[in-house]
């Protein structure tokens, strides 16, 4: 058959198995010194604007774990830390061969001609069946494969790291969104109040019962409300579009709704204990420590005696053309055992141990930092929760009592028995109290949750 029958051949049979390749909410307004020349204007204004629709629709809801477990399924640092893991593994099936024989086929076909006074022309075919099988490495091969067990390990608690950091990020977000939101109602109101109150005043100074230093007063106040909620809804905006690079997926079709979450914390020195023994930095550095050790191990073991059994199993076929022609086939067969064993390199291999352990010294020195500077900052994690539970409750009574005072004074200011700057300060106060309670529900939220990933528990709270 010759060289493009064989070409044929191959094409059809490539063909034949393989086939041919084929294959925001609204954040504008008129200047507020504009909108505010005329009291008549600055209501109908008011009632112009567009109203925000409602974003939160039942059915598009999500709860913070959906969030989380929709974010991480899709997060490529989660799939490349995965990756890692499969490295590992990959790492560990590689040291175990060296443990196993090493056979190789070898084939070479030979053709010689030499003319002159030793002329000479033969043609060779030889084959190998070669074996190579370490029976002694000092503990070399062993050693390697448990160090690629431990770099897993290290590997998977990285996985964990960073799924931690990714679910604080869609929490912060989630909570950010929900918040936001919030936010935007109270400030919103506020300024309603406010453009009510405008009005009374331009009636009253209509009337004689107010000054033009009562109308610039509450003038000042409804600019400021109105800076206040532009400022909330960019907030608000930002914090949705983070949501939704976070997610994948448009606000909309996964809103955020949740604001109440059990909160339950142990005391403190018993959280800090658990906190040692499972915090997610700390084994990470752990487990470079155990790595640089097991190297120690192998580096020592590398310069050790070593056995090696080498196999070979030889075939020859020989034509010769010299003047007497001759031809046949030899078998080889040849076992041998090889003892190596390095008696000085130079210093090399002392060098390189002394460089390894310097560098766990290194990382013991890190292990401790790190276990007081997670200790300092859980601590004041476990403050803040304490500290926002309080001041929440305490928030409550103080907007429950403001509304009330601010109401009495909204009645008597109608009646033209009460300052304006009295009402101005009580509605003020009621406003700032709500955003505090708001601002300590979220960071309370926030921080408990920082909390757990000190802990090592919140893989396992979102079930992960």
């Amino acid at each position: 058959m010759n060289a493009n029958a064989i070409k044929a051949l191959l094409l059809g049979w490539i063909f034949f198995t393989y086939g041919w390749a084929t294959e925001p909410l609204e954040t504008t307004s008129q200047p507020l010194q504009e909108s505010l020349k005329k009291t008549q204007s600055q209501s109908m204004l008011l009632e112009e604007e567009p109203k925000e629709q409602p974003l939160l629709v039942e059915g598009d809801k999500a709860t913070l774990k959906q969030a989380v477990a929709v974010a991480i399924e899709r997060n490529f640092r989660v799939k490349q830390a995965q990756e890692r893991i499969t490295q590992a593994e990959s790492s560990t099936a590689e040291a175990q061969s060296d443990l196993k024989p090493q056979v190789d086929f070898i084939a070479t076909g030979t053709g010689k001609e030499t003319k002159g006074f030793d002329t000479q022309q033969y043609g060779q075919i030889k084959g190998d069946v070669a074996v190579n099988y370490n029976l002694y490495s000092s503990g070399m091969h062993v050693e390697t494969i448990e160090r690629t067990k431990i770099t897993k390990k290290e590997q998977e608690e990285r996985l964990r790291g960073t799924k931690e950091e990714e679910i604080v990020k869609v929490i912060d977000a989630y909570l950010s969104v929900v918040y936001g939101r919030l936010s935007i109602e109270v400030n919103q109101n506020n300024y309603d109040k406010l453009l009510k109150i405008l009005e009374i005043v331009k009636t009253k100074r209509e009337l004689g019962a107010a000054t033009a230093g009562d109308e610039n007063s509450i003038l000042a106040s409804v600019s400021n409300a109105k800076t206040a909620l532009i400022n909330t809804e960019s907030n608000y905006n930002n914090a949705k579009d983070y949501y939704e690079f976070l997610i994948g997926s448009k606000i909309e079709e996964m809103a955020p709704f949740e604001t109440e979450f059990e909160i339950v914390l142990q005391p403190l020195e018993k959280l800090l204990a658990q906190i040692e023994k499972e915090n997610v930095d700390l084994a990470i550095i752990e487990k470079q420590i155990e790595g640089k050790q097991k190297d120690v191990t192998v580096t020592k073991a590398s310069n050790g005696p070593k056995v090696d059994l080498a196999i070979s199993n030889s075939k020859r076929a020989r034509q010769d053309y010299s003047i007497v022609p001759t031809d046949g086939h030899n078998r080889d067969f040849t076992a041998e055992l090889i003892f190596s064993y390095n008696l000085y390199d130079g210093g090399k291999n002392e060098a390189k141990t002394a460089k390894l352990l310097s560098e766990i010294s290194g990382l013991v020195y890190n292990l401790e930092y790190t276990k007081k500077d997670t200790r300092w900052n859980s601590q004041k994690l476990f403050n803040s929760v304490q500290t926002n539970s309080r001041t929440i409750d305490t928030l409550k009574v103080e907007i429950e009592a403001s509304k009330k005072m601010a109401e009495a004074y909204w009645e008597k200011f109608r009646l033209s028995s009460q300052d304006l700057v009295t009402l101005l300060q009580a509605q003020r106060q009621v406003n700032s109290a709500e955003l505090a309670k708001l601002t300590s529900e979220k960071t309370r939220l926030t921080d408990y949750f920082n909390l757990l990933m000190k802990q090592g528990k919140l893989v396992d709270y979102f079930g992960l």
